[in-house]
């Protein structure tokens, strides 16, 4: 980002580099017409695995198949399906609207999820990373940040292959998760044995990150 504080980020920087990500993945394509699988990863300070003390944004496209967490999503949303004819993010959706830990946002639901990987994680989902999709974005880094005091995050953006391959990606939308990674100036880890072998050790309530993301955030400089 041109500025240097990573916690300084505007919906107009995220857009942008949303956009920037998107044109060189296709420009990649381009060049490499196996390579169809575009990741996304915004580390942010040293908790949260950045490498740079800058905000920074850093963009993979893979060949063969998908990331092994967006595969294994894609692959349990196809299940669900056929298991129930009904699509598994439209139902995750609905199923978070039901109890309040959705807010929709540019034509986007971010969700406060029922079942986080990490502390505070929020889900941005809707149908492509367009401008309203990104707004949806901000508002959940804009909360986390300015609400929920978070000072180190992690987010992965999940979408669909760039161009036609052989697996089923049916109704699979554009998703951003994001969490909070906590103090980075504690010497603590915020991953240990469990969380590696076992299962997701959270200490946050998704129904007071709903409250935060109901809440009008003040907005960043």
């Amino acid at each position: 980002f041109d500025e240097h504080d990573p916690l300084q980020f505007t919906a107009g920087g995220i857009a942008d580099a949303f956009d920037v990500a998107l044109r060189w993945a296709r420009r990649a394509h381009e060049t490499d017409k196996a390579a169809r699988y575009f990741f996304l990863i915004w580390n942010c300070l040293w908790r949260g695995g950045a490498s740079m003390i800058h905000g920074h944004l850093q963009m993979l496209l893979g060949r063969g198949m998908h990331y092994a967490r967006v595969e294994s999503w894609r692959r349990a949303a196809l299940l669900y399906r056929l298991a129930h004819g009904a699509n598994y993010f439209d139902d995750l959706v609905a199923a978070h609207t039901a109890l309040g830990l959705a807010q929709p946002a540019g034509g986007c639901h971010v969700l406060a999820h029922l079942t986080p990987i990490q502390d505070k994680e929020m889900l941005v989902v809707g149908e492509r990373p367009d401008a309203g999709f990104c707004d949806a974005v901000y508002l959940a880094l804009n909360t986390l940040v300015r609400r929920l005091g978070s000072q180190s995050f992690t987010l992965a953006f999940y979408w669909r292959p760039i161009d036609a391959v052989t697996e089923d990606w049916t109704g699979f939308p554009a998703v951003v998760r994001v969490v909070d990674r906590g103090d980075p100036y504690s010497r603590t880890s915020d991953m240990g044995g469990m969380e590696l072998f076992g299962t997701s050790v959270v200490a946050s309530d998704p129904f007071r990150v709903a409250a935060a993301l109901r809440r009008p955030a003040p907005k960043m400089p």
